[in-house]
């Protein structure tokens, strides 16, 4: 069924930025933003510097529905959001203060459009120290949370769910390839990727 969400006009989305920049912790040049999905796979920004990084007290989730990229409103798809949890392992990316408007104006746009994630300010563990940054952490009042109870469930619509981005499935492998490529690798999103595989395996035996 579809929900009844009307997406962030250009005005919401600045808004929101001013928002989130207006609760910035003082003495930060810059912004780091922590990147845990598909972004790592192509930031729509420039950034002066890369590190991995570990934010504590979340893990990655497949607990969003989606309904207008990686699937439709009649069969939505599955994207990342945060659970509380031990810890999660990204990357984090510093947007200079030059190009701040700019480049976060990219990343909401492609992010807070729907009411999925909320821009949170947490503190994070890179090679160079603790540093705070910002963080999309899961909106668990919107409408598109979806707790994740089952893993071969969630197995199952990620392996099967498409939209006007692409399917589901291509999300999936390549935020797996882009933080293998800088050297993190998430078991979590690793059994998923063997649990859909054994899903394709089936079906052809089926054919």
């Amino acid at each position: 069924m579809a929900l009844p969400v009307q997406a962030r006009d250009e005005a919401a989305l600045q808004a929101s930025i001013d928002a989130a920049l207006d609760s910035r912790p003082d003495g930060e040049g810059g912004v780091w933003l922590f990147v845990y999905g598909i972004l790592a796979a192509d930031p729509p920004f420039a950034c002066d510097e890369r590190a991995r990084a570990r934010l504590p007290g979340f893990r990655r989730s497949f607990c969003l529905r989606d309904s207008f990229n990686r699937g439709t409103a009649q069969a939505p798809g599955l994207v990342l959001g945060l659970e509380p949890a031990d810890g999660c392992d990204g990357l984090a990316y510093r947007i200079a203060e030059t190009n701040l408007r700019e480049g976060l104006s990219a990343v909401w746009r492609q992010e807070m459009r729907f009411p999925c994630y909320e821009p949170i300010w947490r503190e994070a563990a890179l090679p160079q120290g603790r540093r705070t940054i910002l963080t999309f952490d899961t909106n668990r009042a919107g409408p598109f949370y979806r707790p994740e109870t089952d893993a071969a469930q969630t197995a199952g619509i990620i392996a099967t769910r498409s939209g006007p981005a692409g399917t589901n499935r291509a999300y999936l492998d390549e935020t797996v390839r882009a933080f293998r490529d800088a050297g993190v690798v998430d078991p979590y999103l690793e059994s998923l990727q063997t649990r859909m595989d054994m899903v394709g395996q089936r079906a052809a035996a089926n054919l």
